[in-house]
C-alpha cells in the first residue's frame, strides 16, 4: 500500500509548494542546470515535480523539443499516451504506465523516456492523485499545445 494515499492532493500541493501548470496539473521546477547548451542560453537539463489529481487528472496534449524522462514518485499509477508523427497522418501510438507495481499487467514502470517532439498526454488513474518527476535534457521549452477532445 502506498503511504502517500493517506494524504490529499491539496496537502501534497501545499507541502511541495506546487503551482498550477498551463498543461494541466501542478508543478515546481526543482533544478535548473547552470551549464548551458553550447551556443544558447538554454540549460543542459532541468528537473520538475508534476502532480495530477485523480478522477479528472490529465494533461493537455503537448510536446517539447527535448528528450524527457518521467519518474514515478507516489500515488496512483499514471498512463502516458504518446503519439509520433501526428502531423503527417501515419501516426504511431504508444501507451506506458508509470507506477509502483512492477509485476502488474500491464506492467507499471518506475520511469519512461519520451523522445523529443513526441505528442503526449498524461492521465492519473483512479480517484486519488499521482506525483511524478520529469527530467528534461536541454531544458524545457514548450513547442506547442494541441487541445483535443478530452
Amino acid at each position: 500500500m502506498d503511504p502517500y494515499l493517506g494524504h490529499t492532493a491539496a496537502q501534497v500541493i501545499k507541502h511541495l509548494n506546487l503551482s498550477t501548470n498551463i498543461e494541466g496539473g501542478y508543478f515546481r521546477q526543482t533544478f535548473e542546470d547552470p551549464d548551458k547548451v553550447p551556443g544558447s542560453n538554454r540549460s543542459l537539463s532541468n528537473l520538475m515535480y508534476y502532480l495530477l489529481r485523480g478522477g479528472d487528472g490529465y494533461s493537455r496534449w503537448q510536446r517539447v523539443d527535448a528528450t524527457e524522462v518521467w519518474h514515478y514518485y507516489a500515488g496512483a499509477p499514471l498512463v502516458m499516451v504518446m503519439v509520433q508523427n501526428l502531423e503527417n497522418g501515419s501516426s504511431n501510438t504508444m501507451i506506458s504506465v508509470l507506477g509502483p507495481d512492477l509485476f502488474s499487467k500491464p506492467e507499471q514502470l518506475p520511469q519512461i523516456v519520451i523522445p523529443k517532439g513526441v505528442w503526449k498526454k498524461a492521465i492519473s488513474v483512479g480517484k486519488h492523485w499521482t506525483l511524478v518527476g520529469t527530467t528534461v535534457r536541454g531544458g524545457v521549452v514548450l513547442v506547442r499545445f494541441l487541445e483535443l477532445a478530452r
